[in-house]
């Protein structure tokens, strides 16, 4: 057991002499969530419209200002359409509506009347909101407009839409808890990879190899400190969550910091894993973050919902440790816990650490053999 603590307390000294590590654990998870926060939305945004109106009723004008008042529309008024359509070309409007000449008359005549509603298909996200705002403030002047109401049909089924968990829509509210998966992964990931490879090029790998240490000794100890530093970086991550950038959180408190501490070892056995495959500290902090980034980002689930990846890639995220902690994060934050939701993420938590940890185990073992061997 003193053989523990001394190598728990050689990798302490270790992180206070080298302060990097303390950079990683606070003021990176910081920088992350504050681009999170401020650089990425995917809420609905404000479009810039045109218009173009040749119908010279009067009762059109209603309609006109009914787009000028939407708080996502910001309207910009045409006479010729040839400066509109150059003025889509150059990006500077998003979309264009054409109201004709016979547009009142066709609906006081309970016709069927016309609108051109053009829209910037490069981007094809913000084609579907041009589109879908336009036809919503079509439709809400329509029926609100005492003059035409009564000559359209009502609906068979009125539907009546409410939103659970995040009735404000604020995509804010699950992309930064989910963040928190690809944060602790590459801190994890980055805390521990340059551990094992900064012993070879210090030269402190062959002092250790001349004591009486084990291997479990010698992994042990490697994981105690940095795991202990992480979960205070987790915890300091969940304050600046719920307290700086008021998340809502309706979850268990100690249940995320038990499925916290399970995502954290699986993580950290990644980084052990590269540092004890590399000698350079630079090759490590490389594949940490080939490993620790984009993997996390990109097939977590966070941004793309895994559904919708191909087959193969949708097996692929079953080894990534990010694709259930997120899953059971958004929830614990947004939902609260749901236990089925604990249970099952934290099993593929707990199989995927166990495994790393056997294969940072062997790694460190046939290095040992080697070493002495050599």
């Amino acid at each position: 057991m003193n053989i523990y603590f001394a190598l728990i307390k050689k990798e302490f000294y270790q992180i206070i002499r080298d302060f990097s590590s303390i950079l990683i654990a606070f003021v990176l998870p910081l920088m992350i969530l504050f681009l999170y926060r401020y650089g990425v939305n995917l809420d609905t945004v404000k479009i810039t419209l045109g218009i173009k109106n040749d119908d010279i009723n009067p009762k059109i004008s209603t309609l006109v200002n009914s787009f000028n008042h939407s708080d996502y529309i910001k309207t910009r008024y045409f006479y010729s359409k040839d400066e509109m359509y150059k003025e889509i070309q150059n990006s500077r409007l998003k979309g264009a509506i054409i109201l004709p000449n016979d547009f009142t008359k066709n609906l006081i005549n309970s016709k069927k009347a016309d609108v051109l509603v053009i829209t910037d298909g490069s981007e094809a996200n913000l084609a579907n909101f041009v589109q879908s705002y336009c036809m919503s403030v079509l439709n809400l002047w329509l029926s609100q407009n005492s003059d035409f109401k009564f000559n359209t049909r009502k609906p068979l089924i009125n539907s009546d839409i409410r939103f659970w968990y995040n009735q404000d829509i604020n995509s804010h509210f699950f992309i930064l808890p989910g963040s928190l998966a690809i944060t602790m992964n590459l801190i994890g990931m980055l805390l521990t990879a340059l551990v094992i490879s900064r012993e070879w090029e210090r030269g402190t790998i062959e002092s250790l190899y001349a004591t009486r240490i084990t291997r479990m000794n010698f992994v042990i100890g490697k994981y105690v400190p940095y795991f202990i530093l992480g979960m205070l970086s987790f915890v300091f991550n969940i304050f600046l969550c719920t307290v700086i950038f008021q998340i809502p959180f309706r979850g268990n408190i100690f249940v995320l910091i038990l499925v916290g501490g399970l995502y954290l070892f699986c993580c950290l056995g990644v980084g052990l894993t590269i540092s004890s495959s590399y000698k350079e500290q630079f090759s490590s902090s490389q594949m940490a973050l080939s490993f620790g980034l984009l993997p996390a980002l990109m097939l977590s689930g966070l941004i793309y919902p895994i559904s919708s990846m191909p087959k193969f890639f949708q097996y692929l995220t079953a080894i990534l440790p990010p694709r259930y902690f997120i899953i059971f994060i958004q929830s614990e934050f947004m939902a609260g816990t749901i236990w089925k939701i604990v249970i099952i993420n934290s099993i593929f938590l707990g199989i995927l650490g166990i495994l790393l940890f056997f294969l940072v185990y062997r790694n460190i073992n046939l290095r040992l053999e080697k070493c002495k061997e050599d």
